[in-house]
C-alpha cells in the first residue's frame, strides 16, 4: 500500500522519470541482461558479479544520476558484494560484442513498443532508413600507467552506429577499440548486415565502390555523399530538377567504375547551395541507385536527415554522460557509451509516447529537459520504491500492454515543461588566433606496444 502511494506521487508530480524507469524494467530486467551477456559473451565470465549488477551501476553514473562510476557502485555497494576493483576489472572486460548486442536488444524492444503506440510512419514510404555515421570518443584521463606521461591525448575508441530513421532508434553499432583506425575499415561489418528493402543515408566517408556495390547487391538503396575519389563515368550532362529550401537541384546519370567496368548506375544529385558549408563547400553531390520514381528534390531532403544521428550523438554527450573520461581502457569506454546509446533509444521512446498522447511533434520536445528531471528524480524513486515493486508492475507487461501504460502516463506529462525554446542563430566568435594543438594518439595502440614490451 506504501509503495503504491508513493508510486502515484511520482506518478502525478514527475511521470517522465517514472516512464523511463518503466521502459528499462520492461526491456532490460536482470535476467534479460543476463542473457544478453551469457549469449554473446566469448572470453569473460560471469564470475561472482553478474552483468546486469555492472549495467545497473555504469546507467547511475551515464544517466547523471550519480557524478561518477565509484558514486554510483557506493550507492549499490550492500547489493554489490564485491570491492569496487572487482567492478572495474569487469568493466575493463566487456567485450564490444555484448555492448554491441545491448544496444541491438534495446531498439528491437523500443521499436516494437512505439508501432504498438501506432507510431509506424516511414521517412520514406516503401523503405526502411538507416543512418550511418561515426563517432570518435573523447579523450580520457591519463589512469593507466601507459599513458601517464604522454603529451599526446589518449583516445579510447570509436563507434560506426546506425540509426533507424524512421523510429529515432539506434538500431545497431560497430565498436572499434583502435581510435586511430579509418571509419571505412569497418565497413565490411556494416555491410554484412545490410537487409533487403533498406535505405542507406551517409557522409561521404562511407562513399566507397565495394560499399555502394555491396548495398545494392543486397537488394538495397543508398542516398550517400559523392566523395571525389569515387570512380565515377558520367553520363549526358546535368538538368535542372527545381529548387529546394538550401539552394538549386540538378540530375545527372552516372555509373560506378569498378576495375575499368560499368559497375553499377546511379543517380548524381547535386545541390548549389544558397548558404557554403561549414567546410566551405558551395554544392554537394548525392550519389543513389534510388528508383526514378523518387525525386531528386526528396532525395536531397532525404540526405538533410542525416543530421539526425548527429544530434543523437550530441544527446549522449551533453544530456548524458556518455564519454566517462576516467573510463581509459577502450572496452569499457565504449561498454559506456552503448550504455548511452540504450537510453538514448529509451529517451526517445519517451518522447514518442509523450507526442502520441499530446498529438505533437517530438521534435519540439527537448532531450535536455527530460535527462535532467530523470537525472534529479530518479534517485529518490530508487530509495521509495525497490526493484521488485519495479519488477512485480512492469517486468511481465507484453507489447501492446507496456505501449498502454506509457501512453497513459504520457497524458500527464506537462508539455509546456519539455518543449524546446530555440533561439537564433549564434554570432561568430571572434578570432583570437591559432590554438595550439597536441596530437592524438590511439590508447589501444599505446597499450599494445606497452604490454608487448614490458610482459
Amino acid at each position: 500500500m506504501i509503495f503504491r502511494e508513493a508510486y502515484e506521487v511520482f506518478r502525478k508530480e514527475s511521470p517522465v522519470p517514472v516512464m523511463a524507469r518503466a521502459a528499462m524494467q520492461n526491456a532490460f530486467s536482470a535476467s534479460q541482461l543476463d542473457r544478453i551477456f551469457a549469449e554473446n559473451a566469448k572470453q569473460q565470465r560471469a564470475g561472482d558479479l553478474p552483468f546486469s549488477v555492472v549495467v545497473e551501476i555504469l546507467s547511475l553514473a551515464v544517466m547523471k544520476v550519480c557524478p561518477s562510476v565509484n558514486a554510483a557502485y557506493q550507492k549499490k555497494e550492500e547489493q554489490v558484494g564485491v570491492a569496487i576493483k572487482s567492478v572495474y576489472n569487469k568493466l575493463n572486460g566487456v567485450e564490444p560484442c555484448v555492448s554491441r548486442a545491448m544496444v541491438c536488444d534495446s531498439a528491437a524492444r523500443f521499436g516494437e513498443i512505439q508501432d504498438a503506440m501506432g507510431r509506424t510512419g516511414q521517412l520514406q514510404p516503401g523503405y526502411r532508413t538507416r543512418i550511418l555515421d561515426g563517432k570518435h570518443l573523447d579523450r580520457t584521463e591519463r589512469r593507466l600507467k601507459p599513458l601517464r606521461f604522454l603529451n599526446s591525448a589518449p583516445l579510447p575508441g570509436q563507434v560506426l552506429a546506425v540509426l533507424d530513421g524512421d523510429r529515432n532508434l539506434v538500431c545497431d553499432v560497430f565498436p572499434c577499440e583502435d581510435g586511430h583506425a579509418q571509419e571505412r575499415s569497418l565497413l565490411e561489418d556494416v555491410l554484412a548486415r545490410v537487409a533487403p528493402g533498406e535505405l542507406w543515408i551517409g557522409d561521404r566517408n562511407f562513399c566507397t565502390v565495394s560499399f555502394l556495390t555491396g548495398i545494392a547487391q543486397r537488394n538495397a538503396h543508398f542516398g550517400i555523399r559523392l566523395r571525389k575519389q569515387l570512380p565515377v563515368e558520367r553520363v549526358g550532362r546535368k538538368r535542372a530538377a527545381g529548387n529546394s529550401a538550401t539552394g538549386k537541384i540538378f540530375e545527372q546519370a552516372a555509373y560506378i567504375v569498378e576495375n575499368g567496368q560499368r559497375a553499377l548506375k546511379v543517380r548524381l544529385i547535386t545541390v548549389k547551395l544558397k548558404q557554403p558549408t561549414r567546410d566551405g563547400d558551395t554544392e554537394i553531390t548525392i550519389v543513389s541507385n534510388l528508383p526514378k520514381k523518387v525525386s531528386p528534390k526528396r532525395i536531397a531532403e532525404l540526405y538533410r536527415n542525416r543530421w539526425t544521428i548527429e544530434k543523437g550523438f550530441l544527446q549522449v554527450s551533453q544530456s548524458l554522460n556518455g564519454e566517462i573520461d576516467s573510463l581509459a581502457y577502450p572496452k569499457a569506454a565504449l561498454f559506456g557509451f552503448c550504455i548511452a546509446l540504450v537510453a538514448h533509444n529509451m529517451l526517445n521512446l519517451v518522447k514518442a509516447a509523450i507526442a502520441t498522447a499530446h498529438e505533437g511533434d517530438e521534435d519540439d520536445l527537448s532531450d535536455y529537459y527530460l535527462a535532467d528531471e530523470i537525472s534529479g528524480v530518479y534517485r529518490g524513486m530508487l530509495i521509495v520504491l525497490p526493484p521488485v515493486f519495479w519488477r512485480e508492475r512492469f517486468g511481465d507487461l507484453g507489447t501492446d500492454e507496456m505501449a498502454e501504460k506509457l501512453l497513459n502516463l504520457a497524458a500527464d506529462v506537462n508539455w509546456d515543461h519539455y518543449r524546446k525554446h530555440r533561439r537564433g542563430p549564434k554570432r561568430p566568435p571572434p578570432n583570437l588566433g591559432h590554438k595550439n594543438q597536441r596530437n592524438h594518439v590511439a590508447t589501444k595502440r599505446v597499450l599494445d606496444e606497452y604490454y608487448a614490451t614490458n610482459c
